[in-house]
């Protein structure tokens, strides 16, 4: 069992679990969590977060299919966008809206990295 792991590919399913799981716990921490600093510290990781996943999702790639890497690109792009949001604008509903474009962009990033 250990030597199917070893492998690229296995080394690949696991690095995508452990994607996964940091994903889905920081979107669960962002939405469940009661404490503000705990909030604006996982937007602010799961921002990061994004560029990350649309690296990894534009490096899976190869340079073979240059539409699968533009919507990597677009992806980490909104959670840029996310972030920018919090950061400039003065509304009162900002970090909703800055929100949701993250847990977009890290959402279908993962998606994107699962299909490519």
């Amino acid at each position: 069992m250990l030597e199917m792991l070893m492998d690229p590919l296995g080394a690949l399913v696991i690095t995508f679990f452990v994607m996964s799981i940091i994903s889905i716990a920081g979107v669960a921490l962002l939405y469940l969590s009661k404490n503000d600093k705990l909030k604006k510290g996982m937007f602010y990781f799961l921002a990061a977060w994004s560029v990350v996943v649309a690296y990894c999702g534009v490096l899976s790639t190869g340079g073979f299919a240059f539409s699968d890497g533009l919507f990597s690109v677009v992806f980490g792009v909104l959670g840029v966008i996310g972030l920018l949001i919090q950061l400039i604008s003065k509304k009162e509903n900002k970090f909703q809206i800055a929100r949701i474009l993250v847990t977009i962009s890290v959402v279908a990033g993962m998606i994107d990295c699962f299909f490519i």
